[in-house]
């Protein structure tokens, strides 16, 4: 991905490409705002979809300027990295609710679960400050309601006895998970390679942590140089495959038709996607 990144016109290309998927993104977005929402699957994803857009936008404007014949405004690679990293977790958060092919009956668990993960930390937080607000109960049932169908959910029960165990360990705490599956099992689901996921989400993580390696490699690079244009490029590119994803999935769960990429953008969406998920395809023909 960044290998091929070595003049300013390089990351000018990538720039252009960017910005043409997020383009298609927002017209998909845009179609899917007037489409009635039947269900919390299609109701979640669109308020996903929506959010992890917000993030492409956010950070293609902090990307300096394509436009400029070399780079002169300061670099917030910082920022740039944090929203990255955001569009990636939310493409995960996506997937797990919205995007994966599962039973309803899965899908319910899985929703509920992240419905309960979501009470209880805004319990937690709303304790933490001292509020005081009658809201506050409704909240808490809606915790318990939650917590009980989970109990008794039908994919509580096939779960393996280790994990089963885990969670009521955890709802006994207060402490639901956002999801019943790791990371890797989460990858594998959709269809990326989980070593390029976690890779990516480290390097990023990197860069939005002050730390010296942080500090060090912004100041070791000369503008203009192919290092440090491939540094410059990360978050771009490291979000650019997750956003081509997500707009895949999120194009065939709308109730109505998606307005189609043109030919040039849709062949730009199928290299982006292709890239995370290459390395999962030639481990299984292993």
């Amino acid at each position: 991905m960044l290998e091929a990144i070595n003049t300013w016109s390089d990351y000018r290309t990538k720039v252009r490409e960017f910005d043409a998927v997020l383009e298609h993104g927002k017209a998909v977005a845009a179609a899917w705002a007037g489409a009635p929402l039947t269900t919390p699957r299609a109701s979640y994803g669109e308020q996903i979809f929506v959010k992890l857009l917000a993030h492409c936008i956010a950070l293609r404007r902090l990307a300096p300027d394509p436009m400029q014949s070399v780079p002169r405004e300061l670099w917030d690679l910082p920022s740039m990295s944090a929203l990255a990293r955001c569009v990636i977790e939310a493409f995960d958060a996506f997937e797990y609710v919205a995007g994966h092919v599962v039973t309803e009956s899965e899908r319910s668990f899985r929703i509920r679960l992240w419905e309960l993960h979501d009470a209880t930390r805004r319990l937690k937080i709303l304790a933490a400050i001292g509020a005081d607000d009658p809201a506050i109960e409704g909240i808490r049932a809606d915790a318990r309601r939650l917590q009980q169908g989970l109990e008794t959910h039908e994919v509580m029960a096939a779960l393996p006895a280790e994990l089963q165990a885990e969670l009521r360990r955890r709802f006994t705490r207060d402490d639901p998970p956002a999801f019943h599956l790791n990371q890797r099992q989460r990858c594998v689901l959709s269809g990326i390679d989980a070593d390029l996921y976690q890779s990516a989400t480290m390097q990023l993580s990197q860069h939005v942590h002050t730390l010296p390696f942080s500090v060090h490699q912004l100041m070791q690079f000369q503008a203009g140089s192919p290092e440090a244009l491939r540094l410059l490029s990360q978050p771009l590119v490291f979000a650019l495959p997750f956003l081509a994803r997500t707009i895949q999935t999120a194009s065939t769960l709308m109730p109505i038709s998606a307005p189609e990429p043109p030919s040039r953008t849709a062949r730009t969406m199928q290299v982006w996607r292709a890239v995370v998920e290459a390395a999962q395809a030639v481990k299984a023909a292993r």
